[in-house]
């Protein structure tokens, strides 16, 4: 659909929708009946997306001298779900500067209660088959904006082409602070089969962060065959 010039003006003229939304009252543009942004000196807004989903809700704001926002009385995190929160600086003017969000995720437990902060995911996960049907795990692990650091790194498997199985860790990596790369070794496996891998990363207390990415591998537990034939043509060069 085309943009009207009034629709870029309005834009502009109300950035907060004319004080008759979610973002319009809560920072109380309809008190000045969309005439104007009453906080003059800019402000914060305080969203959040639920895993799963992409749609941001508002569910916070403060004024620019504020140096905590809370979500408004009646929101409430559901229980065994997870959120992005993301903040965003608001000019006098009522633009937000979404360009330079600043985000941080909790998730709550079947009770609603905090889980706790959590680490960053691993990045960079590599599986490689190597001999005697084992596999060479290595990935890689940045401390930048965590909000706990590891303790250990979780690894999970699957066999076949069912997925990842991560009821039961396969086995737990120590953290060396300040050493970003990881690595281990599994057992064997039949030559041939099909290994799916995953390492999560816990922190000190328990809280494991909750990343989906996988590597796989097919298993090379077989020798080269011993005195391999070896067939030699004479070809006539013209």
């Amino acid at each position: 659909m085309a943009v009207s010039l009034l629709t870029r003006w309005l834009a502009h003229y109300d950035p907060i929708h004319r004080g008759g939304t979610i973002a319009g009252i809560a920072n109380g543009v309809c008190a000045t009946n969309g005439f104007c942004f009453p906080r003059t000196r800019g402000g914060y807004n305080l969203r959040r997306v639920r895993d799963g989903e992409s749609t941001a809700e508002l569910v916070g704001a403060a004024g620019a001298d504020a140096s905590t926002v809370r979500t408004f009385p009646w929101v409430r995190p559901e229980a065994g779900a997870g959120y992005v929160y993301r903040l965003a600086a608001v000019g006098g003017g009522g633009a937000e500067d979404l360009c330079k969000e600043v985000s941080a995720y909790a998730s709550f437990d079947a009770q609603g209660a905090w889980l706790g902060p959590r680490p960053n995911a691993p990045s960079d996960l590599r599986v490689t088959p190597i001999g005697g049907g084992r596999f060479l795990l290595r990935w890689v692990y940045s401390e930048e904006n965590q909000q706990a650091a590891p303790a250990e790194f979780r690894v999970y498997g699957g066999t076949g082409w069912s997925g990842v199985d991560y009821g039961q860790a396969v086995a737990a990596v120590p953290y060396r602070a300040g050493r970003p790369h990881g690595s281990w070794t599994s057992q064997p496996f039949a030559d041939g089969a099909r290994v799916v891998w995953a390492v999560r990363a816990a922190s000190a207390s328990g809280v494991e962060e909750a990343n989906t990415r996988t590597a796989w591998g097919w298993a090379d537990a077989l020798p080269p065959p011993i005195n391999p034939t070896t067939v030699l043509r004479c070809v006539e060069e013209t």
